[in-house]
């Protein structure tokens, strides 16, 4: 090949490859969840119904320690296991969708910011060893006013 065709070659390739012009951004996500009112709301839900859990929990003891028999207490044990299993269950689906929701709210913010910033992506702060752009305090107040 001549040298003609390898610089043509070379040209080509970093023309047609995708610049990163636009930097990168980042958040401090530990941040972003204790100032963002609606995760905090959330957070407080998720608390509440593990709260739940313990006071049945509680209450099925105080229940426990109140039969006499061998039999009535291990009849009365599979039932509270089989009961704290669905509990345990349901408040794990409720955690997760509650998360979730959270995590997609936040997402889709931070898209829209990286967007109008023309940034090419938003990291966690903790990946940031130096540059890039702190879009944090941004973040949090523009997820506050939804």
């Amino acid at each position: 090949m001549d040298i003609k065709k390898i610089i043509t070659t070379i040209l080509l390739l970093t023309l047609t490859l995708p610049t990163f012009a636009g930097g990168v951004g980042y958040i401090n996500y530990d941040k972003v969840i204790q100032n963002y009112q609606y995760a905090k709301n959330t957070l407080t839900q998720i608390e509440t119904k593990n709260n739940e859990i313990k006071q049945y929990l509680m209450m099925k003891e105080a229940e426990f320690n109140k039969l006499e028999s061998a039999v009535q207490k291990q009849k009365f044990e599979a039932t509270v296991q089989a009961e704290l299993r669905t509990k345990e269950q349901a408040f794990n689906d409720f955690r997760e969708r509650k998360e979730e929701d959270v995590y997609n709210r936040i997402h889709a913010v931070t898209e829209k910011i990286r967007l109008e910033k023309g940034l090419d992506a938003i990291i966690d702060s903790r990946s940031v060893f130096s540059g890039g752009v702190d879009i944090t305090n941004d973040l949090i107040q523009r997820l506050n006013k939804q």
